[in-house]
């Protein structure tokens, strides 16, 4: 007799992870929808982490802000001379600056040492997430999910290699991910890309906040 409670738990549970999976709408809805959505995004805060080694990538973290018309602020650590440096940067159009734990900015190219990573990419009106979701070869919802408080469709996507060859400037193949959509607007919240045994972690937050971005 005991062992009926534990029969009919296993059948709720069973019923409840249907349910849910049932909610999260086709992917051919969700995705178009999302890329007009980024595509109109004129700005965004962006946390990105690295877990594990990832060859040719060598930014462990980096955050701030990134605009539509190309600026961004923000920190980052890197390794370099083969020690972990914490910097800061901003950039401008086709300007950047940086400055390391050490002295105040000085003028860079981005994919220095000192600013290997660009993350005006993000917003890229050629190479951004808008132009990713416009490049999806596959796509399969997988659950609801609340992330950092918002209310998200989990979908595994694998995009297009030509079309994501910049965006994660890193060897081997990375055009795999787990997104999460805003349930309200069909924006980014979430990203997630792994090979072996590193992972790329993207948070995107604070859409459209007024930012200003000025020379050091």
């Amino acid at each position: 007799m005991r062992s009926i409670p534990l029969v009919l738990s296993a059948i709720a549970l069973v019923a409840v992870s249907a349910c849910s999976k049932e909610e999260v709408p086709p992917a051919d809805e969700v995705v178009p929808d999302a890329a007009s959505a980024m595509a109109e995004v004129e700005s965004v805060r962006f946390d990105r982490t690295v877990d594990g080694s990832v060859d040719g990538f060598n930014v462990k973290a980096a955050d701030g802000f990134v605009t539509a018309d190309g600026s961004a602020e923000g920190t980052g650590t890197l390794t370099a001379f083969g020690m972990d440096v914490e910097a800061e940067y901003v950039i401008i159009d086709e300007d950047a600056w940086a400055k390391g734990p050490t002295g105040g900015y000085q003028q860079v190219s981005v994919g220095d040492d000192m600013l290997p990573y660009d993350p005006t990419i993000l917003l890229s009106p050629d190479s951004g997430i808008a132009t990713l979701l416009e490049a999806v070869d596959s796509a399969e919802p997988q659950d609801t999910e609340d992330v950092d408080r918002v209310a998200t469709f989990r979908y595994e996507v694998v995009f297009d290699p030509a079309a994501f060859a910049t965006f994660i400037p890193a060897e081997g193949d990375w055009n795999a991910a787990t997104l999460w959509f805003d349930q309200e607007t069909a924006r980014v919240v979430k990203a997630e890309f792994t090979q072996g045994d590193a992972t790329v972690t993207l948070l995107l937050s604070d859409y459209d906040d007024p930012v200003t971005i000025e020379a050091p």
